[in-house]
Formats: C-alpha cells, sequence, structure tokens
C-alpha cells in the first residue's frame, strides 16, 4: 500500500539535488519519479525555481544522460502540446522535446506518424 505524505517544496528540492547523478540505484529511481511523476505535481514557479537550483550545483552536469533527461523535462522553453490521432482517437498530451522526440516520460513518447500538430507551451 503507498502512503502519501507532504513535503515542503524547499526540503523536496534538497532531496532531489542529492539524487543528481550518477548516483546509486534508489537515488535513480527517485531522481526518474521527479521527471515521470513529481513534475506534474508542482506549480510552474516550482519547477523552474528546482531547475534554477538544480544547475546551481557542480555535480550537475548536461553530458551525463540523466542530467539532460531532468534539463529537458523542466526548461519550461520545452514544453509542448501534441495533439494525436491514433486509432481514430484524438489526444492532446503534455510534451517534452528529447532527442528529436515529443516525451510524456521517459520511456514513452508520442510517435511522429501519429502527430497531428504541436504547440510550444
Amino acid at each position: 500500500m503507498k502512503k502519501k505524505f507532504n513535503i515542503d517544496i524547499i526540503e523536496f528540492n534538497f532531496l532531489v539535488e542529492a539524487c543528481i547523478p550518477p548516483r546509486p540505484i534508489a537515488r535513480s529511481m527517485f531522481w526518474t519519479d521527479v521527471i515521470n511523476i513529481h513534475y506534474h505535481n508542482m506549480t510552474i514557479d516550482e519547477r523552474k525555481n528546482l531547475l534554477r537550483w538544480i544547475q546551481l550545483n557542480p555535480s550537475f552536469n548536461l553530458d551525463n544522460e540523466d542530467c539532460k533527461w531532468f534539463y529537458d523535462r523542466f526548461d519550461s522553453e520545452n514544453q509542448y502540446k501534441v495533439y494525436s490521432l491514433y486509432d481514430n482517437k484524438e489526444d492532446i498530451h503534455e510534451c517534452f522535446m528529447h532527442k528529436d522526440e515529443y516525451h510524456t516520460e521517459i520511456n514513452r513518447h508520442i510517435s511522429e506518424e501519429y502527430i497531428i500538430k504541436t504547440e510550444k507551451i
């Protein structure tokens, strides 16, 4: 059973900072959750502040692929609405660009063949 708990945004930022890659697997899993899950529970300002905070840390290195994922997810200039058509169903997805693909998560992207249109958010 999953239990939910509240954490102050500053404490959250410290926790994320402690998990900047490369780190052991448990911290790496949290880093991925920050990108895939916690991002959606944050306000726009909290996202911007977290990105600024993490970028100030000398351990944060965009040559590291996991750091690049974080940067791409949290960069406010890299957010898109992607309109798709799959099985005659239209959908709108909040995405970020990573390596020329529109991602909703690290391991999920919208295939180009299903994209109708994109808008920068």
